[in-house]
């Protein structure tokens, strides 16, 4: 590591929780603003938060922040969703990488099993719990969760790290940094991984995974105020499957082995001039490509997206930023065996603009106004505002509120779908048929939060919600009509806005530090939905009001030891699932306790040796999912060599 770099991790690690609290984010605002000043719920995972977790992949990661909920389904599924509406899909939840949108408009959620990173890399995740979609746009409805990878000026000379353990086989990875000039500097990173797969006796089929990734990012400070920043990567990976993706009551689907093969990569060039301590012009484009080629489908993903924003100081006391956006998007999807869309590729693309004004309305009273306007080929116009406030009480206490609108736009899924659900050729026939008068799910949102530091080492953040719904999806029964191809009656069943709904909820967060060497953090999680359908609800969505526990509880201890060791733990508990959508016969599954142990040894500077005990508590439970695309998480461990962090 370079004297910079080793510097910059170093300080870092130092910070007192002072210091912690004014760490900058920029997902609130898209300007950097102090954390502990932001008017909105968010929390911030460091990357030294990463390390002494000891988890392997981001979503684990996640497990640690308030009203986050994250449920493993298997070995390479994850449920991760903000204040409710837990699923495999999870479509209320934008998670983006360096500003790079990673959500699929197949149906609007994540692909977690793909967002593979070499964790050392990441200087910090951004969670924004409640509504972001006046900056970000449609889908930043119950949350937002943005990645944000190091600068490569602290990633310079080599890094490397190897693990193995009971259920993570290998984990591999190597980095190296350099210098490109006075000026320039850059990263070359590989990773690779393979896990076991997860209990589930009664099952002949493994989720057993592995997956590659390379990668490569430059970065430059050049004279007149300009930075460029220029990155590129690309994974190829194999997972298994429990049971088939898409599944349909009565209908035989793939089988087999079921292997899935995912591969994909993008490339990311952003610029910025920054013209004085008040005017920025910032163009970030991207283009990204992914293809999975599961059992039930062939799914291949193009898109291209360009941002341009300008940021400007009016009148001394207007921060305006305002920006447009244009998203183009190719998808083509192939089925197999029962799963089929109508057309097969389509072209879809999203505009849209944002506008932001940052108020200065007294010494210590901000208030924040913006909307974003967005065309897209699904729902048309979306206007989705956002007031926020924030008070200064004192120099220790902030008070924030806001009120927001957001929207989630349609999906394929929703508009492109023709599956045959009765055999084929039957008369009458009942289908599974898009509808292009399906519109957005619309949620209008009220917020309060408050910070505080009452005494030295002791800081505390709260916040309390209130969400109503409108026009959530409801799968309904259309009116019957003749084919006019084959003479056959057909039965439709269509998605439709036919339900309503509303949340509240509270959340969290107080952190103590009893002396310089030791971090206690706890947070607790409370929520409360209910859902009105007006329609059949053949779907089942009324069951989400259970598909979230309503309460979760954590507790977070880091501790430095003589002699370069440190001992971290993470306890959670998580209530009961009532309900799920997935879970046909309306079956809950058991809430659960669990208890992560970390013990690492800094030999010297450069070299860190870590043995990790996950799931302690139990043998094996199970967390998310229906019966037969679950697994069991077991008791596990696994041993760390990192060298050059």
């Amino acid at each position: 590591m370079s004297t910079a770099g080793a510097a910059a991790a170093h300080a870092l690690k130092k910070l007192s929780l002072e210091e912690l609290m004014n760490v900058e984010v920029t997902t609130v605002s898209k300007e950097r603003e102090k954390l502990g000043n932001a008017p909105a719920a968010i929390a911030v995972v460091t990357n030294e938060d990463i390390r002494r977790l000891g988890v392997t992949s981001v979503a684990e990661a996640l497990r640690s922040v308030p009203g986050v909920f994250v449920g493993r389904r298997n070995a390479n599924s994850w449920e991760v969703s903000s204040r409710g509406f837990a699923g495999v899909n999870s479509e209320k939840l934008l998670v983006l990488t360096d500003t790079r949108s990673v959500y699929t408009p197949l149906f609007s959620g994540v692909l977690w099993d793909v967002q593979d990173y070499l964790l050392q890399d990441i200087e910090r995740i951004e969670v924004i719990r409640g509504p972001g979609a006046a900056l970000w746009g449609s889908n930043a409805v119950n949350g937002v969760v943005n990645i944000i990878t190091k600068h490569s000026q602290d990633t310079q000379d080599l890094y490397v790290e190897g693990g193995s353990g009971s259920e993570d086989e290998v984990i591999a990875a190597a980095r190296y940094g350099g210098s490109l000039g006075e000026q320039g500097w850059f990263r070359v990173f590989g990773k690779y991984s393979e896990h076991d797969d997860t209990y589930h006796p009664a099952n002949p089929n493994s989720d057993a995974w592995d997956m590659g990734q390379f990668g490569i990012r430059g970065d430059w400070e050049l004279d007149g105020g300009n930075s460029v920043m220029l990155s590129t990567a690309a994974y190829d990976g194999e997972i298994g499957l429990l049971s088939p993706s898409i599944e349909i009551l009565g209908r035989p689907g793939p089988t087999g082995e079921l292997r899935a093969k995912l591969s994909g990569g993008h490339v990311l060039a952003r610029w910025m001039r920054r013209i004085d301590d008040d005017t920025h012009w910032r163009t970030r484009i991207y283009y990204d490509r992914t293809r999975r080629n599961d059992p039930s489908f062939l799914d291949e993903l193009d898109t291209v997206d360009l941002d341009l924003q300008h940021g400007f100081l009016l009148a001394g006391r207007h921060e305006i930023l305002w920006g447009v956006n244009y998203r183009h998007t190719d998808n083509r999807n192939v089925g197999k065996v029962i799963f089929n869309l109508v057309p097969a590729s389509s072209n879809d693309r999203v505009i849209s603009g944002f506008v932001q004004d940052q108020i200065q309305l007294t010494r210590t009273v901000r208030a924040t106004i913006g909307t974003k306007i967005e065309d897209n080929e699904f729902s048309d116009f979306e206007l989705q505002p956002s007031v926020r406030l924030a008070w200064d009480l004192a120099a220790t206490s902030t008070a924030w509120a806001a009120i927001s609108r957001a929207a989630r736009i349609p999906t394929r899924l929703e508009r492109d779908t023709a599956i045959d659900v009765t055999p084929p050729g039957s008369d009458p026939a009942v289908q599974l048929l898009g509808n292009e008068d399906f519109d957005s799910e619309e949620l209008l949102a009220y917020e309060l939060g408050f910070r505080w530091q009452p005494v030295e080492g002791v800081y505390v953040d709260l916040a309390a919600f209130h969400n109503e719904y409108e026009g959530l999806v409801s799968l309904e029964l259309g009116d019957p009509f003749v084919n006019p191809a084959d003479g056959r009656t057909i039965i439709p069943i269509q998605n439709q806005n036919l339900t309503d709904g509303e949340s509240q909820g509270f959340e969290a967060l107080v952190t103590y530090t009893p002396m310089p060497q030791w971090r206690i953090s706890a947070t607790y999680s409370f929520l409360d939905l209910s859902l009105d359908p007006r329609g059949a609800d053949i779907n089942r969505g009324e069951f989400y009001e259970g598909a979230t526990p309503r309460h979760q509880i954590g507790l977070r201890s880091f501790l430095d030891l003589p002699g370069g060791f440190q001992l971290d733990g993470h306890l959670r508990r998580v209530t009961d699932i009532r309900q799920s959508p997935e879970i046909v016969t309306g079956e809950g599954i058991e809430g659960y306790s669990e208890l992560d142990i970390r013990i690492a040894w800094q030999a010297w500077s450069d070299l860190e040796i870590s043995i990790v005990g996950q799931n302690l508590l139990h043998e094996r439970h199970t967390e998310v999912g229906a019966p037969q695309a679950r697994g069991q998480i077991e008791r596990s461990v696994y041993a760390k060599l990192a060298w050059g962090f």
